[in-house]
């Protein structure tokens, strides 16, 4: 599949779905809430990408999200970035609280901000220092797991070592002391043999014990190839052992490039049975695979959700707290909330949250006057259109990019605020994460 830009069928029908879709605690005094504006729970930290044409440059920033603050969408603190051939994409705490991006280029595809507090206790950002990643390039995930009692940095990349090549990919693995590069994972299918496990476009990443899931996506030209199954790594060998597809229906006629994985295992669910929840973003799906902890076996791939019965398309992130599990699907732009005690399986607690088109990461906090929210970024991919020019012309993306913040009340979904970043600041927001790393229990 060589011309994703040429998915006409695709964009009619993600379009169609779109259209046809869309759609507390006592409160303080005015004074209490008031001199609670500067508790740090309801900031975010946000990357954001320059518009070429509104001549906007990227970014770090600090942002206000609490609705019943004044300031209420008001950027706090900004840092610009230097100019990168690509911006960066996803923000991760450590366990540790160290702060890293990945990077959807070849100059920086991994590093590490410098969050810390000046003398009056500000957050501000001192630096951001790009990563000897060994060659590897356009990163994803990143995982923080312990083998054998070593705690190791995993990240995807979805480039590999050659972003040229059909199909690239490699999991890094990195000392999450000292960032060193301590081995690439890297087993193209075309080199490995046929009816070898191999590694391709590499995205979700998640683990459970000595065995590590990663999904094969789009080549990261989103031109080259598409992706339909899961790779299963042996974390005592650092080798992939196994391929699992996962597909069904090609609603728009594509491979179902499995997007994002979340092994649900004990450390999220007391006593649960292990298993692998897989959403295909061109498949429109959430499938899960079963995994015999005994045996190490996984087993028969069931589709648990079908986006093209119920509406939906494009399903991307994993995110939960100590009660339910969330899925961000960006069409129509939505999240689909399930009972956590349930899983593996998907049974729902309440109704969608409606963000806006891409509805893609999210963060829980408290408000001041203590209502609990989740705020939705709701942008796919901030790669604009030709039109604009902002920068690339690959239409499907840019018909799931809201370019917003919306923040809901967490218990009925209403809508208490929004924030447009591209007609309020002139960028695009590709990232959230809560200041500090507070906002979320499970991510991914």
């Amino acid at each position: 599949m060589r011309h994703l830009k040429s998915i006409n069928f695709a964009i009619v029908f993600l379009t169609v779905i779109a259209m046809g879709c869309s759609e507390v605690k006592k409160e303080t005094s005015q004074s209490a809430r008031d001199s609670d504006l500067n508790t740090e729970e309801s900031q975010a930290i946000i990357l954001l990408s320059g518009l070429p044409t509104l001549d906007t440059k990227d970014s770090i920033a600090i942002i206000e999200l609490d609705p019943e603050s004044p300031k209420f969408g008001h950027i706090i603190y900004e840092y610009a970035l230097p100019k990168f051939d690509a911006p960066l994409h996803h923000l991760y705490y450590s366990p540790n609280g160290r702060l890293y991006a990945t990077g959807l280029g070849t100059q920086c595809s991994l590093a590490e901000i410098a969050l810390v507090r000046d003398v009056n206790a500000t957050p501000i950002i001192t630096g951001v220092d790009c990563l000897d990643t060994g060659g590897q390039s356009v990163g994803e995930d990143i995982m923080w797991h312990s083998v054998n009692d070593k705690l190791y940095m995993f990240v995807t990349f979805m480039g590999g070592t050659d972003v040229k090549q059909a199909d690239a990919g490699s999991v890094g693995v990195f000392d999450p002391q000292t960032n060193k590069v301590i081995k690439i994972i890297e087993a193209p299918k075309s080199q490995v043999g046929e009816g070898k496990p191999y590694i391709m476009y590499p995205h979700g990443i998640s683990a459970y014990g000595d065995r590590m899931v990663v999904t094969s996506t789009v080549h990261p030209d989103l031109a080259t190839g598409i992706g339909n199954a899961i790779t299963v790594i042996d974390l005592n060998r650092f080798e992939p052992i196994e391929n699992i597809v996962i597909e069904d229906a090609k609603p728009v006629g594509f491979p179902s490039s499995p997007v994002e994985v979340l092994f649900i295992r004990p450390s999220i669910v007391q006593d649960v049975e292990p298993a692998v929840l897989v959403n295909t973003m061109f498949g429109f799906e959430t499938w899960k695979i079963p995994y015999d902890k005994q045996s190490k076996a996984f087993g028969t791939p069931e589709k648990l959700y079908d986006g093209s019965k119920e509406n939906t398309g494009v399903p991307l992130e994993f995110y939960g707290n100590e009660e339910e599990l969330f899925i961000s699907h960006a069409i129509p732009g939505v999240v689909k909330r399930y009972d956590l005690k349930q899983l593996p399986n998907l049974v729902s607690s309440g109704e969608d949250i409606k963000g806006e088109l891409g509805t893609h990461h999210m963060i829980f906090y408290k408000t001041a006057s203590g209502r609990k929210v989740i705020a939705l970024q709701n942008n796919l991919l901030n790669l604009g259109n030709a039109a604009d020019n902002d920068p690339t012309d690959i239409d499907f993306i840019a018909k799931v990019n809201a370019h917003s913040i919306t923040v809901h009340d967490l218990a009925t979904g209403e809508r208490l605020g929004a924030v447009n970043f591209k007609e309020r600041y002139q960028k695009g927001i590709d990232n959230i994460e809560a200041l500090f790393g507070s906002g979320f229990v499970h991510h991914h």
